[in-house]
C-alpha cells in the first residue's frame, strides 16, 4: 500500500507540476493483525507487525539474557491473542491491562519482554508515512522566487507531525483550501488540494497537492477525481 501511494504522490507532481504530499494509512484507522519474532542467533532477532491496511514492519530486536526460544513463542502467542484488532493508538494501554498481567504466568523476565515489545508495538515508526514529491517544483513558480517565502514553506513540509494535521485536517472527499482559507500561515498564498483514499470501504489517507494561489484547479481537481476512483477499482479488484 505504502508503495502505491508514495507511486501516486510522484504522478501528481510529474502530471501537475506542482508539489504532491501523500499520506499513508491512518494511524487511527489501522490496527494490529499479527505479531512474529524470528530468533537470529542467542542475542537478536527479528521482530514483524502486521497491520489490517497491509503495513508490513521489521525490526531488528536485542533478545534479553535468560529468555529461552519457548518462552518467545508463548509471548509471540499471547500477543496474537489478545491484541488482534486493536487500533494502533490503543495498543501502549492494551499491552499492559491486557497482556502484562498474563505474560507473568508463562515467562520470567517480564520487564525486559515488556519493554522489548513496546519497542516494536509502539515505536516511531509505527505511524502513518509521510510522501513528498516535487518539492523543487515551487522554484519553477514566479510566486515562489522569495527565497524566505520558499524557506518558510520547506520548514513545514519537513515537520512531519505538523503536515499531516495540515494536509489530513481535510474533510472526505475532495476540497480546495485557497491562501488564507489554509490551516497554516506558511502556505497562507497557496492553494491546497486534498481528496481522501478508500480502500474496501475504509478511509485510509490523503493525497494532496500544493501550488500557487493560480492553480490550474480543473486539471488537479479531475487528476485528484481519477485517482480516487482508481484507489476504488483497486479494492474491488483484491476482492475478487
Amino acid at each position: 500500500m505504502e508503495e502505491i501511494v508514495q507511486h501516486t504522490a510522484s504522478i501528481l507532481s510529474q502530471m501537475t507540476n506542482y508539489t504532491s504530499i501523500a499520506l499513508g494509512p491512518e494511524v487511527f484507522e489501522a490496527s494490529f493483525r499479527h505479531f512474529q519474532l524470528l530468533p537470529l542467533n542467542e542475542d537478536t532477532a527479528v521482530a514483524i507487525v502486521v497491520t489490517n491496511t497491509g503495513h508490513v514492519e521489521n525490526k531488528t530486536v536485542p533478545i534479553p539474557p535468560g529468555i529461552s526460544v519457548s518462552e518467545l513463542e508463548q509471548v509471540v502467542n499471547l500477543l496474537n491473542a489478545k491484541l488482534v484488532g486493536v487500533p494502533l493508538y490503543k495498543l501502549r494501554s492494551q499491552l499492559y491491562t491486557e497482556v502484562g498481567n498474563e505474560m507473568g504466568r508463562y515467562v520470567s523476565h517480564v520487564q525486559e519482554l515488556m519493554t522489548l515489545v513496546e519497542s516494536v508495538l509502539v515505536g516511531e515508526d509505527n505511524h502513518r508515512e509521510v510522501f513528498l514529491s516535487g518539492t523543487t517544483n515551487m522554484l519553477a513558480q514566479p510566486e515562489f522566487k522569495d527565497v524566505d517565502k520558499i524557506k518558510t514553506i520547506w520548514e513545514l513540509l519537513e515537520e512531519t507531525p505538523t503536515l499531516i494535521k495540515v494536509v489530513g485536517s481535510a474533510p472526505t472527499g475532495i476540497q480546495v483550501r485557497i491562501g488564507q482559507e489554509n490551516p497554516h500561515e506558511a502556505i497562507a498564498n497557496c492553494s491546497l488540494v486534498t481528496a481522501t483514499y478508500t480502500i474496501d470501504g475504509q478511509t485510509l489517507g490523503t493525497i494532496g497537492v500544493l501550488g500557487p494561489t493560480r492553480m490550474e484547479y480543473a486539471k488537479v481537481i479531475n487528476l485528484m477525481n481519477h485517482l480516487s476512483n482508481q484507489f476504488a477499482l483497486l479494492s474491488q479488484r483484491s476482492n475478487k
